[in-house]
């Protein structure tokens, strides 16, 4: 839950250029994360409602910091639009399974309520990778203008194709969760 409540500060800052502030939470919320999901897979934590939050918060986040990085000219239109487009089709993906899997009778309240399990989907290594990239990415832009300088190297040029591998595993994951059987588990009846 911290890391959906904190990701709006996370944009504004970004967005602002309170660099301190953005390395600071940025930090938290990647740490927070592994930590979470470490925690569940040890102790066997999981929860419906857990695996609907998780994955909200990172898309969330994810698309906070790409539009905030975004107008503020760190990353190039085309790997914001494909980042974002990803996760708005595997977001309106599971809206649309969830509904379609829902035993009737099909409502509102037991369409939101995260007792009722309709369907799993299951990440893959490209999925994970992706994210692993993604993160590094959007991480590494934030800490792009104190790294430049500690490391005395161009480290734009270097994200600028860093980008274009970003933008490709991003398309590769996305094609693999729409066309890949076994992507979705539908729960026993």
């Amino acid at each position: 839950m911290t890391r959906i409540a904190s990701t709006p500060f996370i944009g504004y800052f970004i967005a602002s250029g309170h660099s301190t502030m953005v390395i600071s939470l940025f930090t938290y919320l990647c740490i927070t994360d592994f930590v979470d999901g470490y925690v569940a897979r040890k102790y066997n934590l999981k929860t419906v409602l857990g695996s609907i939050l998780d994955p909200l918060a990172d898309k969330f986040l994810m698309t906070t910091c790409t539009l905030a990085l975004y107008f503020g000219g760190g990353i190039p239109l085309y790997v914001a639009s494909i980042i974002i487009g990803r996760d708005m089709m595997l977001s309106f993906m599971a809206f649309y399974m969830r509904y379609t899997s829902l035993p009737a009778p099909k409502t509102l309240r037991r369409y939101f309520d995260p007792k009722i399990s309709t369907h799993t989907v299951l990440p893959n290594m490209l999925g994970k990778i992706n994210t692993a990239l993604q993160m590094v990415y959007v991480g590494g832009l934030v800490f792009l203008p104190g790294l430049e300088h500690i490391l005395a190297l161009p480290l734009d040029t270097i994200f600028s194709w860093y980008g274009v591998v970003v933008a490709g595993t991003t398309l590769a994951s996305g094609c693999s969760y729409l066309f890949s059987r076994g992507t979705v588990r539908l729960p026993v009846q």
